[in-house]
């Protein structure tokens, strides 16, 4: 039997050093939900966190930091909690963080070389699918060795970099990218330095206010490509859709915290809201969605090679729109002023958004899922 890096009984002390570095480090810079933290400020914090141990390092031998170990169950576990926790403080510097992590993991499944200007924290990022969607049911199929005459058009239209442009949202400071392309009719793995991309900025987005989006395209034969293997593809979507559903955890769990202390406080009627029924029903939806997601990510919480890229969406189907709708009702229970930017139910309510719709959105899972079950 494997001795796994961590034992089960250093975890949630692992964890909780995690908690008192989001409060310490994290929290100072996220404290104004009106005001993003500053490019540089979250350079510096990335630094802090390289060193710390959460974002993985130059170590030939992997530690414990995000997606370094997926295959052990309590990595599996400590990246889970982490991403919530960092969440829960700030969702957009969680996202990067993952995306980071995320990188580095294909870097080495996938077998690229990083040069040590590639390694420094936040310099590489990834995306996981193509311009757009999860190429209906031919993604599933194709992961399946299935795949049918009409679905080498698809998979080359998803991943055809050079004539449509992605959506790449990112830190400021990103110079490396690693995404799927459709090179000489096979899929494949990208590696491209910034300046082999053409990348135009776009406007502010809806949410994630610390990282920027831009618009880019490549040309096929560009930066350094290598062939992708279904297992590997599998692989990143799965880790990307455990990320995204642990930092949307994390939101909500600020969001619960957020509601909770204010309906304790704010008074009408004479008495505090927390004692109006109509409050109550808000409050009761918002911890729902929470246990809901925490059921879902413990259930989640295995090996790599045994968890199911197919269940990994359908969570993603089923808690995203809920946890939308816990962060509207976090909200609604502080009243008008809820919608104020500095107040942070707004803020919160955007980042929860901009979540739903990251890696090809929720539209076109169940038909991935209907591709998955094709006999």
């Amino acid at each position: 039997m494997t001795t796994s890096l961590i034992a089960a009984n250093d975890l949630q002390p692992l964890l909780d050093e995690v908690s008192r570095f989001c409060s310490a480090e994290i929290a100072p810079i996220a404290a104004r939900p009106e005001i993003p933290a500053a490019a540089d400020d979250v350079s510096k914090l990335s630094q802090s966190a390289l060193e710390f141990g959460i974002l993985p390092g130059m170590d030939l031998e992997p530690g414990f930091a995000l997606w370094e170990q997926p295959d052990d169950v309590n990595a599996i576990a400590f990246s889970i909690g982490a991403l919530k926790q960092i969440a829960s403080v700030n969702a957009g510097i969680a996202l990067a963080w993952h995306r980071h992590a995320l990188a580095r993991f294909l870097a080495r499944t996938a077998g690229f070389q990083l040069t040590e200007t590639q390694q420094v924290p936040l310099a590489l990022t990834a995306i996981s699918t193509g311009h757009h969607g999860l190429a209906r049911g031919s993604l599933a199929r194709w992961l399946n060795q299935r795949t049918a005459n009409r679905d080498q058009p698809m998979l080359a239209d998803w991943l055809d970099r050079t004539t449509h442009k992605t959506t790449v949202t990112a830190p400021p400071h990103w110079q490396d990218l690693i995404w799927p392309v459709w090179h000489k009719g096979i899929m494949s793995w990208q590696l491209l330095n910034r300046k082999e991309i053409a990348v135009t900025p776009c406007r502010p987005q809806h949410g994630l206010d610390e990282l920027g989006t831009w618009q880019v395209s490549a040309c096929q034969g560009a930066g350094v490509v290598i062939k992708a293997k279904p297992q590997q593809v599998s692989s990143m979507l799965i880790l990307d859709a455990l990320g995204l559903l642990s930092i949307a955890a994390g939101i909500n769990q600020h969001g619960e915290a957020l509601a909770r202390s204010f309906a304790s406080l704010r008074r009408q009627g004479g008495r505090v809201i927390n004692e109006h029924s109509a409050v109550q029903t808000m409050l009761a939806t918002i911890q729902q969605a929470q246990w809901e997601a925490e059921m879902a990510l413990n259930g989640l919480t295995r090996p790599l090679p045994r968890l199911s890229l197919k269940d990994l969406l359908m969570a993603r189907q089923q808690l995203h729109p809920k946890l939308c709708l816990a962060a509207n009702l976090v909200m609604q229970v502080h009243g008008g002023i809820g919608y104020m930017e500095d107040c942070g139910p707004e803020k919160l309510l955007r980042d929860q958004n901009m979540m739903r719709f990251q890696s090809g959105g929720l539209r076109e899972i169940p038909l991935f899922v209907q591709a998955w079950g094709e006999m």
